[in-house]
């Protein structure tokens, strides 16, 4: 017996694998928007606390409905001098989508995250 294959558009996506990072201040911080015609799966977020002395609380946050209305993935989490927060549980975003973080000092915070955009 003779199989068949059936191709759909869906199944010839396009997946690409990225890194995104920046300095996150003492108010909201973009960290990543996914795209128009995308979706994206953040596999892993990195919080690094880079003062040597103090300890810095991390909030990261994310929008369900295009970038208006943020929802708490931590709150308010404390990460001690030269340490790093690792969130390893995929967030999905969808076009406009933002992923956003807030340090409680500006300067003492970075964060880089591990994203496969689909297209």
């Amino acid at each position: 017996m003779r199989r068949q294959w059936l191709w759909h558009s869906e199944d010839n996506m396009a997946n690409t694998f990225k890194n995104a990072g920046v300095a996150v201040g003492n108010t909201r911080t973009t960290v990543y928007t996914c795209p128009a015609a995308t979706a994206a799966v953040v596999n892993a977020v990195y919080l690094a606390n880079i003062d040597g002395t103090n300890s810095v609380d991390a909030t990261l946050e994310c929008t369900t409905d295009g970038g208006s209305t943020y929802f708490h993935i931590a709150k308010t989490v404390p990460v001690p001098a030269d340490s790093t927060l690792v969130v390893d549980k995929a967030v999905n975003l969808e076009a406009g989508d933002i992923l956003a973080a807030t340090a409680s000092a500006a300067g003492d915070l970075q964060c880089v995250i591990g994203v496969l955009e689909i297209t």
